[in-house]
């Protein structure tokens, strides 16, 4: 009867060894898969975040070259004309950026573009 008895202790030992084998193996791949998941995650908002940097930065480029060749700005949000006894200096707001056009008596013209939070320059005379 004692040799029966071991026999049962280390059946049942195997047996509760495979349990614990199968859950290890089950926690690993659900770590595995929820890990996978988070990589896919960041990869997507990757992706996300410098396709927004690119449409960005071609909004400002394309803008900044209009301004340089003396064109009209084509990505306004706002546009306001503050106007001085001199002249008037027009403000176009875009994304981040600011375009100043400046037709005063008092100060050169120019057009400049500026980041958001440059404000407009004063009478130099």
């Amino acid at each position: 009867m004692k040799k029966e008895e071991k026999i049962e202790e280390v059946e049942t030992e195997e047996v509760e060894t495979k349990k614990e084998i199968k859950e290890n193996k089950k926690e690993a791949a659900d770590f595995l898969d929820e890990k996978h998941k988070s990589g896919i995650l960041r990869k997507i908002f990757s992706i996300i975040f410098w396709l927004i940097a690119i449409v960005i930065l071609t909004l400002w480029s394309i803008d900044w070259l209009n301004v340089r060749n003396n064109k009209k700005p084509s990505f306004c949000f706002s546009n306001k004309t503050h106007k001085y006894d001199d002249g008037k200096v027009t403000e176009c707001v875009g994304l981040g950026y600011k375009i100043y056009k400046y037709e005063r008596s008092s100060m050169n013209e120019m057009i400049e573009f500026v980041p958001f939070f440059i404000g407009i320059k004063e009478s130099s005379k």
